[in-house]
């Protein structure tokens, strides 16, 4: 079993968030704040969800009708970075002390939500071979480069050595490369100072 599925394995029997976004009622408190999308049409409102758990929500708020519709939810901390068109949301949801959710949502819902670890998975020469088996796996959305094109940071570390990888993925599937000038002293530190 590869690193990343291993990784996918322990998200997905951890997490279900399809289901998220329906049980969670925003009670109107922040969790965090708001981010707007570069077209300025919409914004991302991190709320604390009313049920007195400590599940919050990234609310899509359609600033010109007042629309507000629960994108996703979540329990400890989570980021939001907009596509360049407005079109996408990349959500990087940092689930466990040792796991990450990464999904990529449409505006208009056009699209289903993206798996970003099973995109790298899929994209990667064998399987994620690359990636080293780790007792620690994170992943993160650090930057667009386009509409449809991320640069996405996987760090960690096993077998007490660190690691930092930086990938250019791209909506449809392409797996690449992208250059970062990371430490060979301390990689997973750099990546951690790095994530979004």
């Amino acid at each position: 079993m590869t690193a990343i599925n291993k990784f996918a394995c322990i998200t997905l029997m951890a997490t279900a968030p399809a289901a998220w976004a329906e049980d969670c009622v925003p009670s109107g408190h922040r969790a965090g704040p708001s981010v707007l999308s570069p077209d300025r049409h919409y914004e991302i409102e991190n709320v604390i969800c009313s049920k007195g758990t400590n599940e919050r929500a990234l609310v899509l708020h359609n600033v010109n009708s007042g629309v507000r519709r629960t994108l996703y939810t979540y329990t400890r901390d989570a980021t939001v970075l907009w596509s360049p068109d407005s079109h996408y949301v990349a959500i990087n949801d940092y689930a466990g002390s040792d796991y990450t959710n990464n999904l990529v949502y449409s505006v208009d819902q056009s699209e289903p939500p993206i798996d970003l670890q099973k995109q790298l998975d899929r994209g990667l020469p064998e399987h994620g071979r690359e990636i080293p088996e780790a007792d620690h796996l994170y992943m993160s959305v650090i930057k667009w480069r386009s509409g449809e094109q991320l640069e996405f940071l996987v760090w960690g570390h096993g077998g007490g050595k660190g690691f930092c990888r930086c990938y250019l993925l791209s909506l449809t599937g392409k797996v690449g490369h992208c250059q970062l000038r990371i430490p060979k002293s301390n990689p997973e530190d750099y990546c951690e100072r790095i994530k979004k």
